[in-house]
């Protein structure tokens, strides 16, 4: 099993973090070999206080790891910044609202026998996506409209994310290198944000983990927004927290 750098999107949410590093440490750190630990804080959400209670407890966790600490909030820095100071063959992604259902252990890597395969995502919820009906292969359809009918090109094309994953290490360095950092990581990988990226990551597959074709990972952030009426907004191919009325 090869040795892996691990890679953490947070922001000042101590009980947040606090539970993500001890349900993904028991059913999933512990089973892997690990390089590095890196972690991008980012000051927003929380108090300076906070943001000295995720330090600890990042700490606590993983004595050694490298914290990024920037003077703004930006989501798309922080997955650049990130994967950009990974070395290892694959690269752990993960972020700080998230628990496992289940154990995910060295199994995930099986998937990557297919050399085009350059992510392999956790199973979630959130993804809407049936294993059972459409496969392992995240994907979506292509389609043309000719005289205002959708038509579809029997072609698909990879959809790749930034929920908890574990990717192919020049994969994330590349990716990192084309992105643009006023918008959001995530929809640069289509839709026609990013061209350069769109083509880089045109001829590889994300595969979904799923071994029981159910969730394997749980998103508690979307909780933690209700309760504290924050809505996540796109605006202009970026992100933006609100706050709800």
């Amino acid at each position: 099993m090869p040795k892996i750098d691990v890679c953490i999107v947070a922001s000042r949410r101590p009980d947040l973090l606090a539970a993500t590093l001890e349900s993904l440490s028991k059913r999933m750190l512990d089973h892997f070999e690990i390089e590095n630990v890196y972690m991008n804080l980012d000051p927003i959400f929380g108090d300076e206080k906070a943001h000295a209670a995720c330090l600890e407890l990042i700490r606590n966790r993983f004595p050694a790891a490298i914290v990024f600490e920037p003077e703004t909030p930006s989501f798309a820095g922080a997955v650049r910044r990130l994967w950009s100071a990974t070395k290892a063959e694959f690269v752990l992604h993960l972020e700080d609202d998230w628990v496992a259902l289940t154990d995910i252990g060295p199994d995930v890597f099986t998937a990557f026998r297919n050399a085009s395969i350059a992510q392999v995502s956790f199973h979630t919820a959130e993804q809407k996506w049936d294993i059972a009906k459409k496969g392992h292969f995240h994907k979506r359809n292509e389609y043309v409209r000719l005289f205002g009918i959708k038509i579809p090109k029997f072609s698909a094309f990879p959809i790749f994310t930034t929920s908890p994953s574990l990717l192919r290490g020049e994969f994330v360095r590349e990716c990192a290198r084309l992105m643009d950092p006023a918008k959001d990581p995530e929809k640069q990988f289509y839709y026609g944000v990013n061209p350069a990226l769109e083509r880089y990551v045109r001829n590889k597959k994300s595969y979904i983990f799923s071994p029981e074709k159910r969730p394997v990972i749980k998103d508690i952030g979307r909780d933690w927004q209700k309760e504290k009426k924050i809505r996540k907004v796109i605006r202009g191919a970026n992100s933006v927290w609100e706050a709800e009325g």
